[in-house]
């Protein structure tokens, strides 16, 4: 399996992008960065149909993101903020609504955003293994 070291925020943030602008996101092998082609000059959609040297950043469908959201207010452990929390999700525009109930307990909504990217690096690790690479982050030193 060939590694890969890769600085993971902006990977995190178009996997979750559900606007469309992620559609056309990509990881170079080769350098280990995203690239855009609709906005980097040196790769067009042509280049980045090439397998063997792009990967595409697919967005998580809404229904797991859902699902990440489910899962951490499971195992919140105040009883109050855990059904405030379900309660959220169970109305219309849940995504909002979670995220609004998040905004009133600023130490859980940290530990909430440290468990998505986490759970979102689980997915890359599984997607990018699926083609052959072994994900390394990249940190700045």
């Amino acid at each position: 399996m060939k590694k890969i070291k890769l600085f993971l925020d902006p990977i995190l943030y178009y996997m979750e992008d559900s606007s469309g602008y992620a559609s056309s996101c990509y990881i170079d092998l080769l350098k280990g960065e995203v690239v855009l082609p609709d906005v980097d000059e040196d790769v067009s959609d042509e280049d980045a149909e090439n397998e063997d040297r792009y990967f595409y950043i697919e967005p998580i469908p809404s229904h797991e993101g859902y699902e990440i959201m489910q899962d951490f207010a499971a195992s919140v452990e105040s009883d109050e903020i855990r059904d405030q929390m379900f309660d959220a999700l169970e109305r219309k525009k849940p995504f909002f609504n979670f995220k609004s109930t998040l905004a009133d307990y600023p130490d859980i909504q940290k530990k909430f955003f440290e468990y998505k990217d986490n759970r979102l690096k689980e997915i890359l690790r599984d997607r990018l293994a699926e083609y052959g690479y072994e994900l390394e982050e990249k940190t700045i030193q």
